[in-house]
């Protein structure tokens, strides 16, 4: 495992937390699909929040470094970076079993402390080719607009040629989804497009 390689810390089958051994400073990205491999299936889901700051939360940060830039104060200051974490919530939108892949939540939650990688383009491809996994973005609270147009996003480019195909795909089901609340269906596509 490299240090940058974040594992699972809270587990539940419709989300769950990862975290870095130590803060990053390019995590996972909003919106990106991940996947943890370990045990019976293939957990797929799209990172939703990213936050950083001190392990132990009774010992808050101290703004300093005046004039420095952060990699500056960081570099000057070595005994913080072991003192900070990067933690990720994920939301589950699929797993995959064997061959077939199911846009459904997974039987059961991820192993605590199973590895968290960045999901392959034919595992994104496989379970999103159908636009099914949006809903369970779409009712998961941790998913704004944001999130879902981010992860469109993502899932889009690991579509390649086929990624217009997929976006149109996508927008229909979204469209189905949110057929009574068009301003949220507007608006996520807007952050498709933008």
């Amino acid at each position: 495992m490299t240090i940058d390689t974040p594992r699972v810390v809270e587990a539940g089958l419709r989300a769950f937390a990862c975290a870095y051994e130590r803060y990053v400073e390019e995590p996972f990205r909003l919106g990106q699909l991940v996947a943890v491999r370990e045990g019976p299936w293939t957990v797929i889901g799209a990172v939703a929040d990213t936050a950083s700051g001190p392990d132990d939360p009774s010992r808050p940060l101290q703004a300093t470094g005046g004039e420095m830039s952060a990699a500056e104060v960081l570099a000057d200051n070595p005994h913080i970076r072991p003192l900070l974490r990067t933690r990720l919530t994920v939301v589950s939108c699929g797993y995959i079993e064997g061959e077939v892949a199911r846009a459904l939540l997974p039987p059961t939650p991820p192993p605590l402390l199973a590895r968290v990688e960045a999901a392959s383009e034919p595992e994104t491809v496989r379970i999103t080719g159908d636009g099914a996994f949006l809903a369970l973005l779409v009712g998961a609270p941790q998913c704004d607009d944001a999130v879902l147009a981010a992860t469109i996003r993502s899932a889009a480019a690991a579509h390649g040629a086929g990624a217009r195909e997929f976006t149109v795909v996508a927008g229909k089901e979204l469209a189905r989804l949110l057929k009574a609340d068009s301003a949220r269906l507007a608006s996520i596509i807007r952050g498709v497009a933008g």
